[in-house]
C-alpha cells in the first residue's frame, strides 16, 4: 500500500509539472515567440514520432529509370537498373540540401510526375518552393532548377 501512495503521489507531481510546462509553453507560442533551440527541438521530436521515410523511389516513364529522393533534402538520383551484367548505374541530379532553414526532416520533400517523361516537379512541403527536376540519359541535360514566383 504504500508502494501504491508513492507511485499516485509521483504521477501527480508529473501531471502538474507536464502541465505548468504545457502552460508555459502555450503563452510562448500566444506571443509568437520560439527560440532557435525550441523550434529545432519540436523538429526533431516531430522527426522521431513521424515515420516518413528517409529515401523513396520514384517511378518514371522509362521501365529501367527510378529517381531516389531524400525526403529530408530534396538531393536527387537517378537510379537505373539492368538484367544480368548490364549498364546499372546511380548519377546525382541534385547533391545539393535544399532545406535551406537548416530544418531537414523525412518527408519535407516529394516528387510529382508530370506528362513530360524527363520532368519531375520537386515539392518542398514546409514552404511551397518549387524545382524542376529533369533526368536524361545525357549528363548535359540533368539537373534540377528552381521555379520561381512572378
Amino acid at each position: 500500500m504504500r508502494y501504491l501512495l508513492s507511485f499516485v503521489a509521483v504521477l501527480i507531481c508529473a501531471f502538474t509539472l507536464s502541465a505548468q510546462d504545457y502552460d508555459a509553453l502555450e503563452q510562448d507560442s500566444s506571443e509568437g515567440v520560439f527560440d532557435e533551440e525550441t523550434i529545432k527541438g519540436i523538429v526533431l521530436l516531430k522527426t522521431l514520432i513521424d515515420d516518413s521515410p528517409a529515401y523513396e523511389l520514384y517511378r518514371t516513364d522509362n521501365m529501367w529509370t527510378f529517381l531516389k529522393l531524400e525526403t529530408s533534402t530534396g538531393k536527387i538520383w537517378q537510379v537505373q537498373y539492368a538484367v544480368g551484367n548490364g549498364d546499372a548505374f546511380q548519377v546525382v541530379l541534385n547533391d545539393i540540401s535544399l532545406a535551406f532553414d537548416g530544418m531537414e526532416t523525412a518527408g519535407r520533400f516529394k516528387l510529382h510526375p508530370t506528362d513530360n517523361m524527363y520532368n519531375f516537379l520537386l515539392l518542398d512541403t514546409h514552404t511551397g518552393s518549387v524545382w524542376q527536376a529533369q533526368w536524361s540519359q545525357n549528363p548535359d541535360n540533368r539537373g534540377v532548377i528552381p521555379i520561381y514566383e512572378l
